[in-house]
């Protein structure tokens, strides 16, 4: 039997996946790893079509992704995934980005929970109510589902979520996040994607249709710290950290 490792996808990036400089958006890397992982879950029979009968959904809390090399325009990519830890309400998967030579592109790792849609709440019972792979050994980098800092942030600019921002959970796509932090880049930032190394991604609280945030930036060193704050709930919604 096919072990989780040895499934390997083909993807395809896009024109819409590049900016003005031929230069790999940060969102991009969002879309081709839920491009993998949907067809991936769905081969596994734990995808969202399997877990709603439960009344579950998955729901990422964190993404952290390694850049290795520059994505240029028209390149094939082949990615492969693995279940690799289960501790507490958090699920652990890893990432594997090649070109057709072999080389590693980009890797990272996610941690998701199980979101009971109704409630809005995490499911915590420690067995998941669907049958499951056992875990793979095989962690790709350094990644926790959780962040902090004491930096201050400036607001930017303050922006409301639309209904095209909303997917089939009933909150704002994970990776709308990645597009919300690209838009208040520089133009030299935008110019300079190609020396992005690492993207961290953390989602604290849902974003939900017709709420309004503020998008506010930080900087230490050469890290550009980026969050969300909604102001409808008054939190926190989500942290991203860029570093180059």
């Amino acid at each position: 039997m096919m072990t989780e490792k040895e499934r390997v996808y083909q993807l395809e990036t896009t024109v819409s996946f590049f900016n003005q400089y031929s230069q790999l958006k940060p969102y991009a890397y969002q879309i081709l790893f839920e491009q993998m992982a949907e067809k991936h879950l769905s081969d596994l029979n734990v995808n969202v079509d399997s877990t709603i009968k439960y009344g579950l959904a998955w729901a990422l809390i964190s993404m952290s992704v390694e850049i290795l090399k520059p994505i240029e325009p028209g390149m094939t990519l082949y990615g492969n995934t693995w279940y690799s830890q289960h501790k507490g309400p958090y699920f652990r998967r890893e990432l594997l980005f090649k070109n057709n030579s072999g080389d590693i592109m980009f890797q990272g790792s996610t941690y998701s929970v199980l979101l009971d849609v109704e409630k809005r709440s995490i499911f915590r019972k420690k067995e998941v109510p669907f049958p499951m792979v056992e875990p793979t050994e095989g962690i790709l980098l350094d990644a926790s589902p959780n962040f902090k800092t004491n930096m201050t942030f400036k607001p930017i600019i303050e922006r409301v979520v639309f209904p095209s921002y909303i997917d089939c959970v009933g909150h704002v796509n994970n990776c709308r996040y990645g597009e919300f932090a690209y838009d208040i880049f520089t133009p030299e930032e935008q110019e300079n994607l190609k020396q992005l190394k690492r993207m961290d991604i953390y989602f604290l609280s849902e974003l939900r249709n017709s709420d309004y945030f503020n998008m506010e930036r930080a900087y230490d060193g050469e890290q550009i710290l980026i969050r969300g704050y909604n102001k409808t709930k008054d939190d926190v919604s989500f942290n991203i950290v860029m570093s180059f």
